[in-house]
């Protein structure tokens, strides 16, 4: 499975949109996160995903609109 750059974008901003409280800017503890609530097997979409989220935490970029 592949996922062009907006896909992991898109999906990134509605995790956060969503369960904005949940997410911090540990990586280890996002990709917990990422596989719980996403149900995608691709390793790779997952790691690409979990860091977009922790740099836009990382930013303060990830806090609700």
């Amino acid at each position: 499975m592949d996922a062009d750059p907006q896909e992991i974008i898109d999906a990134g901003d509605r995790l956060l949109a969503e369960y904005p409280e949940l997410f911090t800017e540990q990586y280890e503890t996002n990709t917990r996160l990422v596989q719980r609530l996403v149900g995608v097997d691709s390793f790779r979409i997952r790691t690409r995903l979990t860091g977009y989220i922790t740099r836009k935490k990382r930013t303060g970029n990830g806090t609700q609109r």
